[in-house]
C-alpha cells in the first residue's frame, strides 16, 4: 500500500495547553476553494501559490490506487489580495506509476522544487509490520519552456524508511524534513541535511531533544526570520495536533517549542503552517469545525 504522505495515520489526541506570543488581532479565513476534498501544504513563490490535493476523474472525484489509498498531486495558482487561490492547475511530470506527489517546498528562485513522494518498489515498514511502498523526497529543477523536469531522488532515501516534508531554509542552504529511520523516537521526528547548490547532499542530522518529543513531529517549515514552525502531537497542545515555533537563532539553551495561540490552532488538527516573507501573513491546513469535511486551507493575517 501506499503510505498517505499527509502523514494522517500519525495524529493523535492532546491535553494540555501553553501559548506563544502572537498578535491577539489575528484573522483567520477558511478560502473558497475548499470542498469536500483535501487541500493542504500551501506555499507562496514569487508570484505563484502551490497547494497540494486529490488527483481526480474527469468527474472530480478522488483517484485511487489498486490499494484504495487517494492519490495526491501539487497544484498551481495565484493568490489575490485576500489571499484566495485562483486559476489552480495541476502540475504534471513523467509517469512513474502510481505514486504521490505532494507537501512541498521551493528555492527563493522558483527554480528548484522538493517534494514528498513514495518509492515504487517495496521496502520494510516497521510501524505497520509489513512490507509497504514508503515515502521518499524527490527534487525537480524548473525549466522555462519545459515546466518541472529533471526528477531525482534524494540520495540518502532508504526504501525501508520513510522521508516527508521538506522545508528549505531561507537561505537555501538546509533541508529540513521528516523522517522514521534508526534513533526516532516517535511516529516520526525532524531532520536536516546541507544543501549544495541542489546537487549533494550532507549528513542527515536529527533535530535537538528539545525540538523533538517521544510523539510525532510533521510538516516542518522554516520562516524568513529563521523560527522552525512545525506540528506534533505532543502533550501540552489545544487539539488533535498543533502547530508549534521555536527560534533557531535563540542562545537560549533552555528554549523549548511554544504552541501557536488561537485562532492559528483549533481544538482540530492544525498543521502545514507558511508564513509569507512580510511575516505577518500566510496559509495554514485544518481540519477543525465547521470545515469542509477533509483537509482545508486557510489563510491568516496580522500575524
Amino acid at each position: 500500500m501506499i503510505l498517505n504522505p499527509k502523514f494522517t495515520t500519525l495524529l493523535f489526541l492532546l491535553t494540555l495547553t501553553f501559548g506563544f506570543s502572537q498578535s491577539k488581532d489575528v484573522e483567520v479565513k477558511k478560502l473558497e476553494i475548499n470542498n469536500k476534498l483535501d487541500h493542504f501544504a500551501a506555499r507562496v513563490v514569487k508570484d505563484k501559490i502551490y497547494f497540494s490535493s486529490n488527483l481526480v476523474t474527469k468527474r472530480g472525484r478522488p483517484i485511487l490506487d489498486k490499494y484504495a489509498q487517494q492519490l495526491f498531486g501539487i497544484y498551481e495558482g495565484v493568490a489575490d489580495e485576500d489571499g484566495e487561490i485562483k486559476d489552480a492547475k495541476l502540475i504534471t511530470r513523467p509517469e512513474v506509476g502510481m505514486s504521490n506527489m505532494s507537501v512541498a517546498t521551493y528555492s527563493k528562485d522558483g527554480k528548484f522544487m522538493y517534494f514528498t513522494s513514495n518509492h515504487t518498489i517495496k521496502g520494510e515498514n516497521k510501524l505497520q509490520d509489513k512490507n509497504t511502498f514508503n515515502l521518499l523526497i524527490q527534487r525537480a529543477e524548473y525549466v522555462e519552456g519545459k515546466g518541472w523536469t529533471n526528477f531525482t531522488t534524494l540520495p540518502f532515501c532508504e526504501p525501508d524508511f520513510n522521508f516527508a516534508h521538506p522545508a528549505l531554509s531561507p537561505d537555501g542552504l538546509t533541508l529540513y524534513f521528516i523522517a522514521d529511520i534508526k534513533g526516532t523516537k516517535g511516529k516520526s521526528d525532524l531532520y536536516k541535511v546541507s544543501v549544495s547548490n541542489h546537487e549533494t547532499y550532507g549528513e542527515v542530522t536529527k533535530l535537538d531533544e528539545t525540538i523533538n518529543s517521544s510523539r510525532t513531529e510533521i510538516f516542518p517549515f522554516i520562516s524568513s526570520d529563521n523560527k522552525l514552525y512545525f506540528s506534533s502531537n505532543r502533550r501540552g497542545g489545544k487539539g488533535g495536533i498543533d502547530i508549534y515555533s521555536y527560534d533557531l537563532e535563540s542562545s537560549d539553551a533552555e528554549q523549548k517549542p511554544v504552541s501557536l495561540d488561537k485562532p492559528i490552532n483549533s481544538i482540530g488538527d492544525d498543521f502545514s503552517f507558511f508564513l509569507n516573507d512580510d511575516l505577518t501573513t500566510g496559509y495554514l491546513s485544518s481540519r477543525r469545525l465547521r470545515g469542509e469535511g477533509g483537509d482545508d486551507l486557510y489563510y491568516f493575517s496580522k500575524f
